[in-house]
């Protein structure tokens, strides 16, 4: 029975060869696989299935002599059929030994896998390629420098950027949009018979890299990528010269890594667009730090929260009644492990413009209640949200949840909101603000002063404290100006019972300034620096001497 259940398996190649390689048995597998029938192929050796290279260079003898050495043998590789088609098998070779332990011959089992390594090759190549140029994409581009990078390769890298291609798209249509990638990825391909691989990043950016083990490389490797740059591209039924903005950088004299090589590659296409540069643009020392290629940080910030960059800082918000520290305010920083320390202003825009935003937000919010729980002074803790945020629906929960996980009570927290948020998300907002508000949660009117501050927005929404920005208090000092503007906010948040803290002091002339005025609360470099949730909390201005702070710079 065995044997009529072994004969009758059509999906694998199951057969005896002798010790010396000579096939003994033959099942309906291995002749619809092979082509042999079993008269044909008894008493002749295995070898035949094997490809004439194959046969030349002693495999079969070399697979025989491993099996018999360790009992088994698996491979892949091509066969030989009857009609001498070829197919891609996987085969098992199992000694057979007899009660004394001598090896009797050799179970051997083959399956016809061609249809699955293609099905392979062709997932792969398309998870490998732009579906619109053909071209290497991301992944395959990198992977192929991180195996220079392994192999100690000298290279470089450039980054190319069309000009103006979003207005290709807007005034001709995305036809003619990708019909210009097309043509411009095929100036590119050409350059493959220089030595230079060549992948589409995204959207309208191209890099290409080359091996430069000789200085004099580097200059080839740019005056070819230029060359590519100057030939015409097909721009709709027309020829046109599209002009592209291109940086380069090399390893290792400009990195240690594919990935701070591509920032600083990144750097340098940033600046030649910045400058309008007609030719390369190569990276230089500090061109990096002054860039802060916004391209760059547009990619890097949607993983840098599962990467743990981002961290909080604090800064304390002071009561000029007593001189307490009545808050602090959590403002977040991206340690970028290429670019170092980023302020907000760097990249709170990007993560605006790219949606990252929401996710961001939620990851400050969830930090800065979990640290405030924390601190034995239970002293508020104020946290800014975006417009995009407060478009959420289920914002109200969100907090509700964070509050709930982290166990801070709703009275410690504070959020801050901008007019300009209120304006664009006005209808919505208002009911987001009473379920926040039922919470126990406080709300805060942020940079008061520097946009709209209209009358309305203070009797339509009843905020707890009123900040008034720093450039309203600097501009107030100056000597053409008159501080009634302070006095009138000041009034005004009185008058609806809410509290008033000015931004942005500095000086103990400030200081005693807003005291003398009546002011509640101020919040700047001269009451305490932004420093980290486990450093020292300032004890309050009585101790602050006369002297000017340095300036505060981007929050």
């Amino acid at each position: 029975m065995f044997k009529l259940l072994v004969e009758a398996v059509e999906d694998y190649s199951i057969f005896l060869l002798s010790p010396e390689g000579v096939v003994s048995s033959w099942n309906r597998g291995a002749e619809r696989i092979k082509g042999y029938r079993e008269s044909e192929i008894l008493g002749k050796s295995f070898s035949l299935f094997f490809t004439a290279d194959d046969r030349a260079n002693g495999v079969p003898e070399l697979i025989l002599q491993d099996a018999r050495r360790h009992g088994r043998y698996e491979t892949e590789g091509w066969r030989v059929r009857k009609d001498g088609s070829r197919f891609w098998a996987r085969a098992t070779l199992n000694a057979v030994a007899d009660e004394e332990g001598t090896i009797i011959g050799f179970a051997k089992i083959t399956r016809d896998v061609t249809a699955a390594r293609e099905t392979s090759r062709a997932l792969r190549t398309a998870a490998l390629t732009d579906p619109l140029t053909g071209m290497w994409n991301r992944t395959a581009f990198l992977d192929e420098l991180d195996q220079w990078v392994e192999n100690d390769e000298t290279f470089a890298v450039s980054i190319i950027d069309l000009n103006g291609f979003k207005l290709v798209n807007d005034s001709l249509g995305h036809a003619a949009g990708d019909a210009l990638l097309k043509s411009f990825a095929e100036h590119l391909h050409d350059a493959a018979s220089e030595g230079i691989i060549a992948a589409r990043l995204g959207g309208d950016e191209f890099a290409a890299a080359a091996r430069t083990p000789e200085p004099p490389s580097c200059d080839e490797f740019v005056e070819t990528i230029s060359a590519a740059l100057r030939k015409p591209v097909m721009l709709g039924e027309k020829q046109s010269n599209v002009s592209a903005s291109v940086g380069v950088a090399c390893f290792p004299s400009d990195a240690t890594n594919v990935s701070e090589l591509l920032a600083r590659a990144d750097a340098a296409m940033y600046e030649a667009k910045e400058t309008q540069s007609e030719t390369p643009v190569t990276y230089r020392e500090g061109l990096l730090k002054r860039s802060a290629s916004r391209r760059f940080l547009d990619r890097e910030i949607a993983g840098a929260i599962g990467r743990g960059e981002f961290e909080l800082e604090y800064q304390a918000q002071t009561s000029l009644r007593d001189g307490a520290v009545v808050g602090r305010e959590a403002l977040v920083r991206w340690n970028h492990p290429v670019l170092g320390l980023l302020y907000p202003g760097e990249f709170i825009s990007l993560a605006e413009a790219n949606g990252t935003i929401v996710e961001l937000g939620r990851w400050v919010l969830n930090q800065a209640c979990s640290d405030a729980a924390a601190w034995a002074d239970h002293v508020r803790t104020a946290v800014n949200v975006s417009a995009l945020q407060l478009a959420d629906r289920d914002f109200a929960r969100t907090v509700a949840e964070v509050l709930a996980t982290t166990g801070l009570d709703p009275h410690r927290l504070e959020l801050e909101i901008t007019e300009a948020t209120l304006i664009r998300q006005r209808s919505e907002v208002v009911e987001i603000f009473a379920d926040l508000q039922s919470l126990g949660v406080k709300i805060a009117l942020d940079d008061f002063g520097t946009g709209f501050s209209s009358l309305d927005t203070l009797l339509a929404f009843a905020f707890d404290r009123i900040k008034i920005d720093r450039s309203v208090l600097h501009a107030s000092l100056q000597p053409s100006r008159t501080r009634g503007v302070l006095r009138a906010i000041l009034a005004l948040g009185h008058a609806l019972t809410t509290t008033v803290l000015v931004e942005g002091v500095e000086t103990q002339k400030q200081l005693e300034l807003l005291r003398g005025e009546g002011f509640d609360e101020v919040q700047g470099f001269l009451t305490g620096r932004p420093s980290s949730s486990d450093e020292p909390v300032p004890e309050g201005i009585s101790r602050i001497a006369s002297r000017r702070a340095p300036r505060d710079p981007l929050r």
